[in-house]
């Protein structure tokens, strides 16, 4: 039995028996990649972080979502901006999604989301994944599934792409439409549900749980329909920023969480807070998830706009450093920073305000002022 081989019997003491056999399946044609996902656990019970990273290179959507927490990372709003030009932040090219797979695999880092926007409208989705490296990284892919057909899902598939996480916001056809902003999209999300496992794809559904739908019937039936399909459903509670931001009454309660905490005992269903694999992260900020920006910004959540650094000035490395550092994102805390400390949503807003071209760089928002030694 080789190193490789030990690490992933290893940490299979963890896993659910269909996560064992996914794992044990991926090894068969990818032993390094199962390997460095088997080595997380290694690494966090010697104090390591090993996050998602989030690739934004491009924000091109075919939606214009209610909740979209992206749309002030937007082209469109730079015209808005006073004093700021687009070739002041430098666009994200190929060769720097190249550097940033070297960096996070001599890092030990393992999986790279591919999102935005609506990463399968992009020319050059292809290009992304092969730059990121399927053969030394675990790619996952969001999309809302208007494009996810039998014929694209096969596709993906082929290229490297080893799962998708697909956005359904409601189980009732017209609320979904409705809260999408798009006509027939709840019927293409159910297209992309079955090309999807078909090109046998890891697949999960997420969803945005707004203020009141913990505790509703559409709710639970989503939570049964994933459950009996056999699909992960993810829930992303709404939080006060992006296009939200003038949705207050999007945002969830304490009895909202405390709804979903007792429906994970029943059904495949989890939050960002949720323990996974024997490990509790509490708030995943840093240590489960950065997001970098299509101008390399990194950012601690998908939810926070303030800068941690940028990858064309500091190295990757450096920028988790700091973010661990960081008195709001280093220490374990039991709950969503941006979604539940009133203090830390208080200042974010109090930053953000007026800005419509976002993150909030290194300095302005987030700076060595924070730093807990």
């Amino acid at each position: 039995m080789n190193h490789q081989e030990q690490i992933i019997l290893l940490s299979e003491k963890n896993l659910s028996p269909e996560e064992k056999k996914k794992r044990q399946d991926l090894a068969k044609i990818n032993p390094y990649v199962a390997a460095k996902l088997a080595n997380i656990t290694n690494m966090e019970e010697k104090g390591e972080i090993s996050p998602i990273i989030r690739i934004e290179k491009s924000y091109l959507c075919n939606f214009q979502c209610t909740h979209c927490s992206a749309e002030y990372y937007m082209d469109r709003h730079l015209k808005k901006t006073i004093g700021v030009k687009k070739d002041e932040r430098p666009q994200m090219t190929l060769d720097d999604i190249r550097d940033i797979s070297k960096q996070a695999d001599e890092l030990g880092l393992a999986r790279f989301v591919i999102t935005g926007g609506e990463p399968l409208v992009m020319r050059d989705f292809d290009e992304v994944v092969q730059a990121i490296d399927p053969k030394k990284h675990y790619i996952i892919t969001d999309t809302n599934g208007w494009f996810l057909d039998d014929k694209k899902a096969k596709h993906i598939k082929s290229i490297g792409v080893e799962k998708v996480q697909l956005s359904l916001d409601s189980f009732i056809e017209d609320e979904h439409d409705k809260f999408r902003n798009k006509p027939f999209s709840y019927k293409k999300v159910m297209r992309a549900i079955d090309a999807a496992l078909n090109a046998d794809l890891n697949l999960i559904l997420s969803t945005c749980l707004v203020n009141g739908r913990a505790n509703t019937k559409e709710f639970e039936d989503m939570c049964k329909f994933a459950t009996e399909r056999g699909i992960g459903l993810y829930v992303s509670y709404a939080k006060p920023v992006g296009s939200a931001t003038n949705h207050p009454e999007f945002v969830i309660t304490k009895k909202d969480a405390d709804i979903v905490r007792e429906l994970e005992k029943k059904y495949k269903v989890f939050t960002h807070m949720t323990p996974s694999y024997g490990s509790f992260k509490g708030c995943i900020t840093v240590k489960g998830i950065i997001t970098i920006t299509s101008t390399n910004e990194v950012t601690p959540c998908p939810y926070i706009d303030f800068s941690l650094g940028n990858l064309k000035k500091t190295s990757l490395k450096e920028i988790l450093a700091r973010g661990m550092r960081n008195k709001w994102l280093g220490p374990h805390r039991p709950d969503c920073l941006i979604g539940e400390d009133a203090s830390f949503i208080k200042l974010h807003q109090q930053k953000t305000a007026g800005r419509t071209y976002l993150p909030v760089p290194w300095g302005e928002g987030f700076s060595d002022d924070n730093e807990l030694f």
